[in-house]
């Protein structure tokens, strides 16, 4: 992979040039004011949780890979070899599957589709959810399988759809969203997709997820990168056998069948909707990073922002509805106990106010640290004011964020992510705005019957949309 233009550092650069100096004459000019060591603990209450959770993290992964007996199965959250018998990776040959995905007016980006896939296509099943566009017709006039009933089911739906429609014989399909590239050996994967499948085939799981990697594409996309590459080498990696799908995981036929049965048929938190449904259910689910595929960013902040909020919107309403499932999960083992209880319950929710509160603490603490740079006096120096309580921080978070790209983060992309790392704190508290917000759409929903914020994924009107009764009842309240 190339990550090209040294012109984009400037940026990154230059605004790390530019904070270490606000730091030091900061901290020149800082005189006696008061200070509270709870105020100090609240306002580092991202910087705590976040260290704690990623040192944890990073010891049950270590675990893994201290029992791993070869150096390819330390990018896995699971021992797979222990699954077969010696020898018999190489003579069990690769069954049945496709590549399934479902497609919206994809004609802007239908060549560079096609292109992607172009060396799978004899595997790859597509529906249409209602594409108005020549999507289909174009699919069809170049020799790729493409159905369309002119139904707009959503993902979940036509997912679900798309299924019945398969050869009986097909027993492991790949669940894709049109935008992602599965890489080769020279594009970050150490392994081909046909050896992927095949030891998925073999390992007896219900799912298992890839490692996702942000195609580099301007300043937004270092932040996302390294945020994934957190999220899936240390936080999917973590959970062994009872990990989490995303958007882009390989299923078990009849495992994925069963999922979508029970599910709401929502968009929002779809993959951690069907994790929950199949674990809870005694399935296992892993993790495995010898195979690399990308996605492209958000690309601007208003799409990212809008991208956050259906996040967590849906994190919340999947949590609350599915608690029970989260319950059975939670009991398995420590670890799980821990991930589905204390991080997604307490730590990403029940905690979230109290982030709310070290935001805006830090947020004042950097404020009054230009006021005290410039002497202006504008702020009051007092316990609840103070500039040391930023400056220890971002120390921290950047303490925290090279360790992170040292041990987590591959070789190749460290020279691409490095430069934001002493402004990741920014992110982390700037990404509070989207979180709140999608957390306040779920209380909106269940009181008013609408959100405050219209994020993409919420549907339009239509005819030919097929929706769950809650999105259909909050569109009719709209129209009215």
């Amino acid at each position: 992979m190339k990550f090209n233009t040294p012109w984009s550092l400037l940026a990154p650069l230059g605004v790390c040039a530019l904070l270490a100096g606000w730091i030091a004459l900061s901290a020149a000019n800082l005189q006696t004011a008061s200070f509270s060591l709870l105020v100090y603990g609240l306002a580092n209450l991202i910087v705590y949780t976040d260290a704690l959770d990623f040192i944890l993290r990073l010891h049950v992964r270590r675990r893994h890979i201290a029992t791993a007996p070869t150096e390819e199965n330390r990018h896995l959250s699971i021992d797979l070899s222990a699954a077969f018998p010696t020898g018999s990776r190489q003579l069990v040959p690769t069954r049945p599957y496709a590549i399934i995905a479902s497609i919206h007016n994809l004609e802007p980006l239908l060549d560079e589709f096609m292109d992607a896939f172009a060396a799978y296509r004899d595997k790859v099943w597509l529906i249409s959810d209602a594409s108005t566009d020549a999507t289909v017709l174009r699919l069809r006039h170049a020799g790729w399988r493409c159905f369309d009933e002119g139904v707009n089911r959503r993902k979940p739906g036509a997912v679900k759809r798309l299924l019945e429609k398969l050869p009986p014989h097909i027993e492991t399909v790949m669940v894709v969203d049109p935008d992602i590239r599965i890489r080769g050996k020279n594009g970050g994967s150490r392994i081909d997709f046909e050896r992927f499948i095949r030891d998925f085939q073999q390992s007896g799981a219900a799912a298992v997820c890839p490692r996702v990697m942000i195609e580099p594409d301007g300043f937004l996309a270092r932040f996302q990168a390294f945020e994934y590459a957190l999220a899936f080498r240390i936080g999917r990696e973590s959970l062994a056998d009872y990990s989490i799908t995303s958007g882009v995981s390989c299923y078990r036929r009849d495992a994925l069948e069963f999922a979508l049965s029970e599910h709401s048929q929502s968009v929002y938190a779809e993959d951690l909707q069907n994790a929950l449904i199949l674990l809870s259910h005694g399935e296992r689910i892993y993790y495995d990073g010898r195979l690399v595929v990308s996605t492209e960013g958000p690309g601007n902040v208003r799409r990212w922002f809008s991208q956050r909020v259906g996040w967590y919107y849906g994190l919340l309403k999947v949590y609350i509805e599915r608690f029970s499932e989260v319950w059975r999960i939670a009991r398995r083992t420590p670890f799980a106990m821990y991930h589905f209880v204390v991080y997604l319950g307490g730590l990403s929710l029940i905690v979230h106010p109290l982030k709310i509160i070290s935001a805006v603490l830090l947020v004042l603490s950097f404020i009054s640290g230009f006021d005290n740079l410039f002497l202006a006096n504008i702020f009051p120096r007092n316990a609840l004011i103070n500039p040391s309580y930023f400056m220890a921080a971002i120390g921290s978070y950047l303490a925290l964020g090279v360790f992170a790209l040292f041990t987590v983060v591959p070789k190749q992309e460290r020279a691409y992510i490095a430069p934001i790392v002493p402004l990741y704190l920014f992110y982390a508290i700037t990404h509070i705005a989207p979180m709140t917000v999608g957390y306040v759409n779920w209380m909106a929903m269940k009181l008013w019957g609408r959100r405050v914020y219209r994020d993409h994924y919420e549907p339009l009107p239509s005819a030919s949309t097929t929706l769950p009764l809650e999105e259909k009842t909050s569109l009719m309240r709209k129209a009215s």
